[in-house]
């Protein structure tokens, strides 16, 4: 990369370009900027001829543009229907050049976007990355776009904060090429185009599915809601007017372990995201010149749940969805239902297969209705003695609780004899919770390897659109 030669005036004809350029160079291109001046670099030029890529950064109506700009030492036509000055300089002439061209390399320049702790476990690894010296230093410069919210912190910008580094609030004002790449981990905001295109390198998400598995904001959750044996993290570039549909880069695979709680895997998948991140920045050029579009087979929607989805559907789901419901839904708040027209919440569930495997369990149950489970309606509940839990018949089996909080928290037993010894059939009421369960979903099935070669990923999952709301 070389410094353009200043120039007394701008021709008319300052960017004239043919149609082979103008695609190459438009921001419209889903290349990035270091994708384009390869490209630029092997278009048909004169023979003996010397070339000088710069960027230039101009405004076009309303929109600005990046373009690389050719100058050439040797005589005659340069190729591109410029014409040439008595030194056999093309005469193409810059409008605006910042003074930061893009880097070849790390250590880079990178300005995250976050807000959770998910999103946090990013800005820790990039931040110590920074603070190392070495040949291992991949940040040069680090800086933090975070939302300022009134009514709650935001673990992002508290940590910046505390590091002294420098905090921009969303939307943020760029200036072109102030930056190698963006970093986003769990931002929650679309980014425009405008802004997108301020990086060289583009803007890089972590999103903890195997894409195009779980688009959307909550992958994690839906990955025990729909009992996944495996999940992954995806390292994709960032598009505008659509979450999580860019091209992948880099993209991993994690066996889900067994039972496992929506906030533990969310630390585990941080973890993992960040490992995963740093090996997409080691490996930045390189990475970008092979990005492979998103699959169209296998699309499934991870939407924002929302409090509805606590509660639970006794006649429709089976234990084991309950049990998933659970796990992947406690971090919100505890599973929801209806008793005498009254929310109350189910706390302290017992281990549900380990519940209905055990062989006392239909003796109660014959003994308290004088009928098999499977002649039980669901919702159904009484208190079990030796288990010292409530027992609540669903689809398929029984669910059990210690503590049920109406009003407040009460022991099992004590909401017996409270609320049940006087009911002859107590039953908790069924409620629509949104979440369109299909107990017949297939788990995708796991690779050999644990990267996970994108270009074989058709036909890999089962093409459904799941997903609280549709």
């Amino acid at each position: 990369m070389f410094a353009i030669p200043k120039t007394r005036h701008v021709a008319p004809h300052a960017l004239q370009w043919t149609s082979k350029q103008r695609n190459i160079c438009s921001s419209a291109n889903s290349y990035c900027m270091h994708q384009k001046l390869q490209a630029v670099n092997t278009t048909l030029v004169p023979q003996n001829s010397y070339l000088k890529n710069v960027l230039i950064w101009r405004k076009t109506r309303r929109n600005w543009h990046w373009f690389s700009v050719k100058y050439f030492s040797s005589c005659g036509s340069d190729g591109s229907g410029n014409k040439q000055n008595r030194r056999g300089r093309s005469t193409v002439c810059r409008l605006s050049v910042s003074d930061h061209l893009p880097r070849p390399s790390p250590p880079w320049r990178v300005l995250f976007f976050g807000t959770d702790h998910f999103s946090l476990k990013m800005l820790k690894t990039l931040n110590e990355n920074r603070l190392q010296n070495g040949s291992d230093r991949l940040v040069d410069t680090l800086e933090v776009v975070a939302t300022n919210r009134t009514d709650t912190v935001v673990p992002v910008r508290r940590y910046a904060q505390e590091q002294g580094l420098r905090i921009l609030d969303w939307q943020p004002t760029l200036n072109p090429l102030d930056y190698d790449v963006g970093v986003l981990a769990s931002f929650g905001f679309l980014i425009p185009s405008k802004v997108i295109d301020m990086f060289p390198y583009g803007i890089l998400n972590v999103h903890p599915s195997l894409l195009p598995r779980w688009r959307g904001a909550s992958p994690i959750e839906h990955t025990i809601l729909y009992g996944d044996t495996v999940t992954g993290i995806s390292i994709m570039e960032i598009r505008p007017k659509h979450f999580d549909i860019g091209p992948i880069l880099l993209q991993k695979q994690y066996p889900v372990p067994d039972r496992i709680t929506a906030p533990d895997l969310k630390t585990m998948m941080a973890e993992r995201g960040s490992e995963v991140m740093m090996e997409a920045l080691s490996n930045l050029p390189e990475l970008e010149r092979r990005v492979i579009e998103q699959s169209a087979v296998g699309v499934t929607y991870a939407h924002k749940l929302s409090r509805r989805a606590l509660y639970v559907d006794w006649e429709n789901q089976n234990y084991s969805s309950i049990d998933r419901q659970c796990r992947a839904l406690q971090e919100i708040e505890e599973l929801r239902t209806v008793f005498n027209n009254t929310k109350i919440n189910l706390l302290d569930p017992c281990d549900f297969h380990a519940l209905n495997s055990d062989p006392n369990l239909e003796k109660s149950v014959l003994w308290k209705y004088g009928r098999p489970s499977a002649e039980v309606t669901p919702g159904s509940l009484f208190y079990s003695k030796p288990l010292k839990h409530l027992l609540v018949k669903c689809q398929d089996g029984w669910t059990g609780f210690g503590t049920i909080r109406i009003k407040k928290k009460l022991k099992a037993v004590d909401f017996h004899c409270g609320y049940l010894l006087e009911n002859p059939d107590p039953r908790f009421k069924t409620v629509d919770n949104g979440i369109k369960f299909n107990l017949d979903l297939l788990s995708p099935r796991p690779l050999q390897s644990d990267t996970i070669p994108v270009d074989v990923r058709e036909g890999w999952f089962t093409d459904l659109k799941v997903g609280h709301g549709g």
